[in-house]
């Protein structure tokens, strides 16, 4: 079988198998191998045809140095933050692979346009989104930087932001500072999606063990699990969906700005922070917490019960059947929350103390009836830019072999 035919069989099966992270192993894209095999095998060509791009919805990306000027960015709508404590992401000249290679790819699995300086790259899932970007992962920021950008993010008009990474450089009062940010974002409605750590991870990310925090982990083409280096299967207890992140496209692994494949739960992030964007163009009317019930209950290619294990979390993402499911069917909750773990559900969604109100005397109150409907009009406020604001036009898409 072909392997664009065992993808087809992967999702037509309803199978939930998965993995946790895998060691980053960067590598150019091998003769005969397929990069873009995670657009084909979530069927991402048939959804924009079908207009849903992610338009009107902003993810911000946390990440480490990028390039904004790679051809496959050159059709993106990037705007980076400059934040104070942290350097600009943005260098000149352009030339180191290592750091601006992981912002670059993250952010190409986004909103690639399908080229590179050798011609095909990545495709992004969701090219129509507004892209805020930030550098908190720079070595030389300070440690309040990421709550900051997370308070930010938010004033921003951030609708998801998304974590590919982990820092060494956050103490006890930071990371009581990033709770808050945490609480916060979510209050506001924003969806905070973050990576489980890889094999060769130095450091955990500090957003996975707080509540709330759609925590990411990748599986292959062939939905193998991914193995630690005993061979065992890779395991979280945080981990909550599965997405493809193991030879998937990107750039600068094999030092050039040509396509190249890496893999990892940073990898599968942006997928996933992509496929809730895509959700939240198609239903405008569903609330954050809607899309995220319905993102842990619609994995896989057929009707499930809600299930969870600690290496596939609830199951494989499955953009078509997000899409399919009308979130408004499930409870305005966020379903990522443990009793044990901050902040606490009164932290993140207090209840509110209604002001004592004296109703007129003989007068009875009605209730406005409203409706939920499943338009795909999306109307998002966006808040007004502050730093650099990076502008691009279409280009077409490469067409020759890497």
């Amino acid at each position: 079988m072909t392997l664009r035919g065992r993808l087809i069989g992967w999702l037509a099966s309803g199978l939930l198998v998965g993995a946790a992270g895998f060691v980053s192993v960067p590598a150019a894209a091998a003769a005969g191998a397929d990069p873009l095999w995670y657009f084909d095998a979530m069927r991402i060509g048939a959804i924009h045809d079908a207009g849903i791009t992610g338009e009107g919805v902003t993810i911000a990306v946390f990440d480490d140095e990028i390039n904004p000027d790679l051809p496959g960015l050159q059709d993106a709508d990037i705007e980076i933050r400059e934040l104070e404590g942290c350097p600009t992401p943005v260098t000149d000249p352009a030339e180191d692979y290592v750091l601006e290679g992981h912002g670059s790819s993250v952010t190409s699995l986004i909103a690639g346009n399908g080229t590179s300086e050798t011609g095909i790259g990545a495709v992004g899932i969701a090219p129509g989104v507004k892209i805020l970007y930030y550098g908190v992962l720079d070595d030389e920021c300070r440690g309040d930087t990421l709550p900051v950008a997370m308070n930010d993010a938010v004033d921003a008009g951030a609708d998801i932001i998304n974590f590919s990474g982990g820092s060494a450089s956050f103490t006890e009062g930071t990371l009581d500072n990033t709770v808050a940010s945490v609480a916060a974002a979510l209050q506001a409605g924003v969806t905070i999606v973050a990576s489980l750590p890889n094999a060769n991870s130095a450091f955990e990310s500090v957003l996975t063990p707080m509540n709330g925090v759609v925590n990411v982990a990748s599986v292959d083409a062939a939905a193998d699990v991914a193995l630690w280096a005993d061979g065992t299967p890779m395991a979280f207890d945080d981990v909550d969906v599965v997405a493809p992140g193991i030879d998937v496209a990107g750039v600068g692994w094999d030092g050039t700005w040509g396509m190249s494949t890496w893999s990892g739960n940073s990898a599968a992030t942006p997928i996933v922070s992509s496929v809730i964007a895509l959700a939240m163009q198609k239903w405008p009317d569903a609330t954050p917490n809607q899309i995220l019930q319905s993102l842990i209950h619609n994995t896989g290619s057929d009707p499930h019960e809600l299930s969870w294990s600690n290496t596939i979390g609830h199951g494989v993402v499955n953009a078509t059947r997000l899409l399919a499911e009308n979130p408004t069917q499930y409870p305005d909750e966020n379903p990522l929350f443990k009793d044990d773990q901050r902040p606490t559900l009164d932290e993140a969604y207090p209840t509110p103390t209604p002001e004592p109100t004296t109703p007129p005397v003989d007068t009875a109150t009605t209730a406005l009836p409203w409706a939920i409907g499943a338009t795909a009009i999306v109307i998002i406020g966006i808040g007004a830019a502050t730093a650099i604001t990076i502008n691009r036009r279409k280009k077409q898409g490469g067409s020759h072999d890497v």
